[in-house]
């Protein structure tokens, strides 16, 4: 239906020329079954043309809009078909080809300059590292352990930016390997000693004997952040349960802590990106950010996140490494 009205100035136009050819016939004394013939031959013709027109055009645009309709990256579409014969196919196709060639150019140069910045900054972030080390060093030799604290805030800042911009990179910036969770706790632990200290938290650390497959780098992160979070957000008499359980199914590493809590309402929505709830209206520079990264990197790595919590009295942190054909455990 949507051919035949495309085409009507056409069908309009052939009638015309059938009731002007019987009418000339008639004023010429044409005989009258010569002219009759001559008027169905006419309309045989234009018919056949019609058809031939239809069956010509409107089978490539049914598979246009039925390939179109299956793929979920659109613009790939032209890669899809081939080009057609008849005039009006042609100009489309090549039309799409030159404006998805010249997309394609513009998205690189984009790609590009969003890659370049992104190195910068990694770049920027490993040069500053040595500076900020340096403070904490002299910081903590005068035993301003304020000013370390600060500092400390500024590195794991700094952290999340680099980890953030890995988390959104298309190649994989992560080495899967055995992972000692015992190592990688430590590593974390002994970073973060002098806040620990300072804050007078309580440690336990039960059964981390176990090996994980994983990015250490990674995954120190990770455990680094939920860390923080702890400290961020501590009670007046803080502590810390960091435990591993196993099973042949996975590993779950847990980390409890005695802190405020988060509010129920607020737990569904605490990966979302930037999302501070109302433990962000008490830590006022709160970005949430953090457990955003997180949850990307472990997404990433193929491991599991989840918190449970109950306000104003604990937060519970388990990371669950589901076991395969490539994980090792290290009894």
């Amino acid at each position: 239906m949507s051919y035949l009205k495309d085409h009507l100035c056409h069908i309009g136009a052939i009638i015309i020329l059938m009731i002007l050819e019987y009418f000339m016939g008639r004023v010429f004394f044409i005989d009258e079954s010569y002219l009759i013939a001559q008027i169905v031959l006419t309309l045989i013709v234009f018919t056949g043309m019609i058809l031939y027109d239809y069956f010509r055009k409107i089978p490539y645009y049914h598979k246009f809009e039925e390939r179109l309709q299956e793929l979920d990256q659109k613009y790939l579409i032209i890669e899809t078909m081939q080009e057609p014969s008849f005039y009006e196919g042609k100009i489309m196709y090549h039309s799409l080809y030159q404006i998805n060639k010249s997309m394609n150019e513009k998205i690189y140069d984009y790609f590009r300059e969003v890659q370049d910045f992104k190195e910068y900054i990694e770049v920027w972030i490993h040069e500053v590292k040595t500076p900020i080390s340096s403070l904490s060093l002299m910081f903590h030799n005068l035993g301003n352990m304020r000013a370390v604290y600060q500092l400390k805030k500024i590195e794991n800042y700094t952290q999340q930016v680099l980890y953030y911009l890995r988390s959104q990179s298309t190649t994989q910036d992560y080495i899967i390997r055995e992972v000692s969770l015992d190592e990688c706790v430590n590593h974390v632990l002994v970073k973060n000693k002098d806040e620990l200290l300072g804050y007078h938290f309580q440690l336990k650390i039960d059964h981390l004997s176990s090996s994980v497959m994983s990015d250490n780098k990674w995954l120190e992160f990770i455990i680094n952040q939920i860390i923080s979070n702890s400290m961020k957000y501590r009670s007046d008499f803080p502590y810390i349960k960091i435990s591993c359980k196993e099973d042949a199914q996975q590993t779950v590493l847990s980390i409890y802590d005695n802190g405020i809590g988060i509010k129920s309402s607020d737990l569904p929505l605490i990966f979302n990106k930037s999302y501070t709830g109302m433990n962000g209206h008490i830590e006022t520079k709160a970005t949430g950010m953090g457990l955003f990264i997180v949850k990307k990197l472990c997404d990433a790595l193929g491991h599991e996140i989840k918190i449970e919590s109950k306000e104003n009295q604990y937060t519970l942190v388990s990371i669950i490494f589901h076991k395969n054909d490539y994980y090792v455990t290290k009894l």
